[in-house]
């Protein structure tokens, strides 16, 4: 082995072992926490979503629907998840609409959740029959 081998080598050690490390605190998380989803919910009269996290959904989806909300998806995921979500929307101009989780639908929106693996469920479908920029 060279000396650049070895140099880059040793480069990349440490971002392996931090998703390794990411990895598994991923998989203890969910082992530990097995009710806890990432979801998306739409209430249809002001085009807002709530992009959550919940450890326990089933006793949320009661007060989304008491607020207008319709659960579109949800999905495994952790709190982690979910922060690293609202940096990213943040980050790339996204701003909440009432409070740190809820945003104004938008069809550019949908596109960077999509692309970030975000679970959507029939949320462009409904953007798609209603007046959404």
């Amino acid at each position: 082995m060279t000396l650049k081998q070895a140099t880059l080598e040793q480069a990349l050690l440490a971002p392996c072992m931090e998703a390794v490390i990411a990895v598994t605190e991923r998989y203890q998380f969910l082992e530990d926490h097995q009710g806890a989803r990432v979801f998306t919910a739409y209430r249809e009269i002001d085009h807002v979503i709530k992009l959550g996290f919940s450890e326990d959904l089933k006793g949320q989806t009661l007060d989304l629907v008491n607020r207008g909300f319709q659960l579109l998806e949800a999905r495994e995921g952790t709190r982690r998840e979910h922060r690293l979500l609202m940096l990213t929307l943040k980050e790339i101009g996204y701003a909440p609409h009432y409070n740190n989780e809820y945003f104004q639908a938008s069809k550019g929106l949908l596109r960077h959740l999509r692309n970030l693996g975000w679970p959507l469920g029939e949320l462009a479908q409904l953007l798609k029959s209603q007046r959404t920029h």
